[in-house]
C-alpha cells in the first residue's frame, strides 16, 4: 500500500506528528521524559504512565497528543484536534462527538487509506461515551 502522507508510516507504525522526533513502537517512556522534561506526566499507580503534548502543529491544525506506556513500553497513542467541533463542556453534545468521530475517520482515510489494521497494530477514531470525548488512537501489538 502506498504511503499517503507524513503522519504515519503504515509499514511499521512510526508516528511523525512531533516534528522533533519519530515515535515508534520501540520509543520508551524514559526517552520521551528525557527529551521533554517539562511536559505533563500522569503516573498511574498501576504501572501505566502518560505523557501529554499540546499545540502540536500538523498541516496547519493544532493537536493534543497523549502517549501511554506500560512501564517503559509504549502501548498506545491518542491524539485529537484542538480546533475540533466541541471545544467546551458548555457546548458538548453526543451529536457533536459523533460528528467529530466521523470527521476523524474521514481525515484518517485521507491520510492513511481505508485500512486500519496492520501487522504492528491498529489506528482508528473512537467516541468514548464514558469519557465523553473523541480521539484517534494508535494501539500497538
Amino acid at each position: 500500500m502506498k504511503q499517503k502522507s507524513s503522519l504515519l508510516n503504515i509499514e511499521n507504525g512510526d508516528l511523525f506528528l512531533l516534528r522533533e522526533i519519530t515515535i515508534s513502537k520501540s520509543t520508551t517512556f524514559s526517552e520521551l521524559r528525557k527529551l521533554f522534561p517539562t511536559h505533563r506526566i500522569w503516573e498511574v499507580e498501576t504501572g501505566f504512565n502518560w505523557i501529554y503534548f499540546d499545540d502540536i502543529l500538523f498541516e496547519y491544525k493544532k493537536f493534543y497528543l497523549y502517549i501511554c506506556f506500560e512501564g517503559e513500553m509504549i502501548r498506545m497513542i491518542g491524539f485529537s484536534m484542538q480546533d475540533n467541533i466541541t471545544s467546551t463542556w458548555e457546548n458538548w453534545s453526543e451529536e457533536n462527538e459523533l460528528q467529530k468521530e466521523k470527521y476523524y475517520k474521514q481525515w484518517l482515510t485521507f491520510h492513511i487509506g481505508e485500512r486500519r489494521k496492520f501487522s504492528w497494530g491498529m489506528i482508528d477514531a473512537y467516541f468514548d461515551r464514558k469519557a465523553g470525548d473523541t480521539s484517534i488512537w494508535i494501539n500497538y501489538n
